[in-house]
């Protein structure tokens, strides 16, 4: 695998100065900068950017132009989404937490088959936030969860995973995407090209992709956050017909940390290629 081992892990700075997460802790985990999510970190370099904003930041111009022109030609959708997420997120971190909760009515179809799979899990360490009190660094005041990443040349990311826990007696961690349509692990290739069929399943196999990325970020700061090695992976996709799950084995997850490495340096290396414009240099 690439290598990402760096002087210091969250870990490790943690440790050595617990009093230094009191203050990070005790301001707003969040920041926006430039428009775009970006998280406080323990680091000397300050706020990082999240993993969806190095994702989105690095995706290629054709499809950021693409995922415009949707936007505009479906307004609203976009937002009617993000609630539908963040309810069934909800519903998801309180479930694992033995919370009492009420689903609302206009989601049912997209909850009704969660239960069954979270239940595999045979113990959760990590709901939305930690669980356990030895993890509640990673917890800013503010209710966010966090890790923090960095690879080989200490180049940061922050993420908040969703669910981390103990499945099939291995150390799982979930990413709970809901969608309208199906994820798909395959490309499309035995469907008539340009088919809406091939279209839907086109759309799956790329969020399954980007997910996979999401993925491999959240496992690398898992492990330098909580110094725990994540032993597998698995991607919850609600739909209103049924409840997806993915299992993401070890050696995939290898893979798919490899590539965010590579999509780390692209996006750095596209801030060092930024010119700012300076009218005091003309």
């Amino acid at each position: 695998m690439v290598g990402y081992d760096v002087t210091e892990t969250v870990f490790d700075i943690y440790n050595r100065d617990p009093e230094g997460f009191q203050e990070l802790n005790s301001k707003p985990a969040r920041v926006t900068i430039n428009g775009k999510r970006h998280y406080e970190t323990p680091f000397q370099t300050g706020p990082a950017a999240s993993v969806t904003t190095i994702i989105s930041e690095t995706a290629s111009e054709a499809n950021k132009k693409k995922l415009e022109m949707w936007s505009k030609n479906n307004p609203g959708v976009k937002e009617a989404a993000a609630e539908r997420g963040t309810a069934i997120h909800s519903c998801m971190e309180m479930y694992l937490k033995k919370e009492v909760f009420d689903v609302p009515p206009e989601y049912a179809d997209f909850w009704s088959g969660m239960p069954d799979i979270l239940d595999q899990f045979q113990e959760v360490v990590w709901a939305e936030t930690p669980l356990y009190d030895k993890h509640r660094f990673a917890l800013s005041e503010d209710g966010i969860g966090r890790v923090w990443g960095r690879d080989e040349e200490e180049r940061p990311w922050v993420g908040s995973p969703d669910i981390i826990g103990v499945a099939g007696n291995k150390l799982t961690l979930a990413d709970l995407k809901t969608s309208v349509k199906p994820y798909c692990r395959w490309w499309p290739k035995d469907l008539p090209k340009g088919s809406t069929e091939w279209r839907d399943r086109l759309g799956g196999y790329m969020k399954f992709n980007k997910c996979c990325l999401q993925l491999g970020a959240y496992a690398l700061g898992i492990e330098q956050t909580l110094n725990m090695k994540v032993q597998q992976a698995a991607i919850l996709v609600s739909t209103p017909k049924d409840t997806q799950l993915f299992k993401i084995s070890r050696r995939h997850l290898d893979s798919c940390q490899e590539k965010w490495l590579k999509v780390v340096d692209e996006y750095y290396k596209q801030i060092d290629r930024c010119v700012v414009y300076d009218p005091d240099l003309i």
